[in-house]
């Protein structure tokens, strides 16, 4: 019995060891992965691939080929773009009469 445990026993250290080295190996990856703490640093955006609304499609068709290219005059591209809906959740609150007053005062 005692030499069945015996025979046993490298092996568990030889996984212990192992597991060992990979949770190391884990906790210095997760260290270089952490956010550094200067506010100035921040992390880059991921890439995003984006789909026009099938609106906007229907409207503008070359805006599958090209959006930066568009043969479109600037007349088509302004009816294609305000046949869209727009967002409904957007509050905008412009300034007061006074504050514009006062900056043209002050020019």
């Amino acid at each position: 019995m005692e030499q069945a445990n015996e025979a046993l026993a490298p092996a568990s250290q030889d996984q212990v060891s192992a597991l060992t080295k990979m949770v190391q190996q884990l906790l210095r990856e997760r260290e270089i992965n952490q956010d550094p703490d200067d506010p100035y640093v921040t992390r880059r955006i991921y890439v995003t691939a984006l789909t026009a609304y099938l609106e906007l499609i229907d409207a503008l068709t070359s805006i599958e080929e090209y959006f930066c290219n568009s043969p479109n005059t600037e007349e088509e591209s302004k009816i294609a773009i305000h046949s869209c809906h727009k967002n409904s959740l957007m509050n905008y609150n412009p300034p007061s009469e006074r504050i514009c007053i006062k900056r043209d005062e002050e020019g």
